[in-house]
């Protein structure tokens, strides 16, 4: 059997690419609209994208029975809690250290898949969990973080907590497959109801905590949003889910975590975020975590 294509590489960059730009971006347009806000519009253009595509390529938009409510509680972990709470964070963190703590998701998941989902310790895995918590540690440090601003840490912690509940989502959803032999729902069908549960979730909270907030409705803002519905979510979820049909998911996901490297360099060359020894040396340790987890067996 052949292996994947070039179509295939150059369709993982693509993600890579819009995924990694989509962070400075999200900046930009937070000047503009509040972060909760931002989420229930992304999450409903997503939607409404999604279900246009379901026209075209045929998928229903309701789940299986018995895996509505699943699916609905992965949704909320992995998509709005990720999204909602990276949002909030990334007000007051430069977005690429905000990719980049995002992306420890890996460290949390070895302690969850443990726990819940009866993985087991390897060697790989551990270590690799300890060169990313070694990174977010050098994050932390005094000379890259100011503690006596309440805002910083709470935006740094927000972002810990944005991977923390993306790991809690990813272990559920295995551990919920793993139980059953498989989800029976169509991918295309769990991302729909997914975003649109997390639409759901988010607007009640939008409302309650950002109702006295104005929109500036600038030509930026309307391309950000433009760009998420389009492209980082409906053409990127294509491409990935095209990537999974020819090569296995943990070689695309080791391509994948090039997308906090990218945010970091595409913020520092149009941004002006500082690229420091301390920052390097921490996106070095979790960059070499993250690979090393994903390599594990």
């Amino acid at each position: 059997m052949s292996g994947p294509g070039a179509a295939v590489y150059a369709q993982l960059a693509g993600i890579v690419l819009f995924w990694g730009a989509n962070w400075p971006l999200m900046k930009l347009a937070l000047s503009d609209i509040g972060p909760l806000t931002f989420c229930l519009l992304r999450f409903a253009g997503a939607a409404a994208v999604l279900a246009l595509l379901s026209r075209v390529l045929r998928f229903p938009l309701v789940p299986q029975r018995g895996e509505r409510w699943p699916l609905a509680l992965v949704g909320l972990l992995q998509i709005a809690g990720m999204l909602d709470l990276s949002s909030i964070g990334l007000r007051v963190v430069p977005p690429g250290r905000a990719a980049v703590l995002a992306y420890t998701m890996q460290m949390w998941a070895l302690p969850l898949g443990v726990l819940l989902a009866g993985e087991r310790f390897t060697r790989g895995r551990v270590i690799g969990a300890f060169l990313t918590f070694a990174g977010v540690l050098i994050f932390f440090n005094p000379a890259l973080l100011d503690w006596s601003d309440p805002a910083v840490l709470t935006g740094n912690g927000l972002l810990l907590a944005c991977a923390l509940s993306w790991a809690l989502g990813a272990t559920v959803y295995r551990r919920r497959g793993q139980r059953h032999g498989g989800w029976r729902t169509p991918f295309w069908t769990q991302t729909f109801w997914q975003i649109a549960v997390s639409a759901l979730a988010t607007a009640p909270l939008a409302l309650a905590a950002e109702h006295a907030r104005p929109i500036h409705w600038t030509p930026a803002l309307g391309g950000v949003l433009a760009f998420n519905w389009v492209i980082a979510t409906g053409l990127c979820f294509w491409w990935w889910a095209k990537s999974l049909t020819a090569m296995p998911a943990a070689q695309a996901g080791q391509i994948i975590c090039l997308v906090p490297v990218t945010a970091l360099l595409l913020s520092a060359v149009f941004m002006g975020e500082p690229l420091t020894i301390g920052v390097l040396a921490a996106v070095a340790l979790i960059g070499a975590g993250i690979l090393t987890t994903m390599r594990a067996r």
